[in-house]
């Protein structure tokens, strides 16, 4: 199976990536949604806001999650 962005890519230009590809994207994108929504619910439903060094962790953890995602096959990254 190609790299999550490779699939992207594709749509983005409107060809159409096989069932499986993008079954397992979309699985992979709901993943990382309720990890970064979790994240910020908890950090915006807290009374008192996380340290700053906290919310760049936080920060830094997300983005390296995409790009860590982006840069692997949708089924592996979900350990499938």
């Amino acid at each position: 199976m190609r790299i999550l962005s490779e699939i992207i890519d594709d749509v983005i230009d409107g060809k159409m990536p096989s069932h499986e590809e993008c079954y397992y994207a979309l699985k992979a994108y709901r993943a990382m949604l309720n990890i970064d929504h979790r994240h910020l619910r908890d950090e915006l439903l807290n009374e008192k806001r996380s340290p700053e060094f906290i919310r760049k962790m936080k920060a830094e953890t997300s983005f390296d999650m995409y790009k860590g995602a982006l840069n692997t096959s949708p089924r592996e990254w979900l350990g499938k």
